[in-house]
């Protein structure tokens, strides 16, 4: 008989422990949340432990939060993101007491820094500095950017880089997760200094036809790309010119071959003569 009470004695002695162990700490899991979206939530789970770090059962724990207007916490360690700062959820049981930081960083706009921006000149270049902000406007780390434009024969963009392509207006769209932000860029050309043809046959004979080179330069000598020329003749009976600068020999004399671009002009003359 003895024999059959003893073990359940020993049982009820180790239970009796147990439920009488005092509870030294407390540990929380997971150690700091992190929301990034309002209504989030993430649930605490609290243990007690005794000085030698076993568990106590059946503590009864109670949660608070530091700030409910960027994280509430519920009876059953339910954490929930209200809006972007920072709080602290304290878990309680008795005298003891342990906390998990709160981190709730909820993305809300894309801040372009210096724009609209202007390109001047085909080729040059800008980089578009940009970050993520938080409905706290603080700066969202480690947010990723990425850049479309709307029309790549105005501006072209590599990476955080815009690249002229083409005198205009076009927008670029900053995307970084659900939130967009436009800009426009506008190309343009410097001012044109002067006009200047560079190829010009010394004579032509009739019926033959040659394609005149024409350059704009800035003030600081640099070739201007993209501009636009206007061709006219002074004797379209001696010989004629297209939009594109091709000149075709009518019949024997003398012309003046006239280019305009960016309100500069440039004139030559040619020698037409007979076949």
């Amino acid at each position: 008989m003895n024999r059959l009470i003893n073990p359940l004695m020993a049982a009820s002695v180790v239970l009796l422990a147990s439920a009488c162990a005092k509870l030294e700490r407390i540990e929380v899991s997971p150690a700091k949340v992190e929301l990034a979206e309002a209504g989030q939530a993430v649930t605490l789970s609290a243990r007690g432990l005794t000085e030698d770090g076993k568990p106590v059962e059946k503590a009864q724990f109670e949660f608070v939060t530091s700030d409910a207007q960027v994280a509430t916490v519920d009876a059953t360690g339910k954490v929930t993101a209200v809006k972007s700062g920072s709080a602290s959820i304290t878990v309680k049981s008795g005298e003891k007491s342990a906390s998990a930081p709160v981190e709730v960083v909820i993305p809300s706009a894309i801040v372009i820094k210096g724009a609209p921006f202007t390109l001047t000149g085909i080729g040059s270049q800008a980089t578009v500095e940009a970050e993520v902000q938080d409905d706290a406007s603080r700066p969202v780390k480690d947010a990723k950017l990425e850049y479309a434009a709307a029309d790549a024969n105005v501006v072209e963009v590599s990476g955080n880089q815009l690249v002229a392509k083409g005198v205009g207006t076009a927008s670029v769209t900053a995307t970084s997760g659900k939130l967009k932000q436009a800009f426009d860029v506008t190309v343009k050309l410097p001012d044109v200094d002067t006009v200047a043809f560079e190829t010009v046959p010394a004579t032509l004979k009739v019926g033959e036809s040659a394609s005149l080179a024409v350059v704009a330069k800035a003030t600081d000598g640099a070739a201007i790309q993209g501009v636009s020329f206007t061709f006219t003749t002074s004797d379209e009976k001696v010989a004629t010119v297209d939009a594109t600068g091709k000149v075709t020999a009518v019949k024997a004399g003398a012309v003046t071959i006239k280019a305009e671009g960016g309100s500069k002009a440039a004139e030559t003359k040619l020698t037409i003569k007979k076949k």
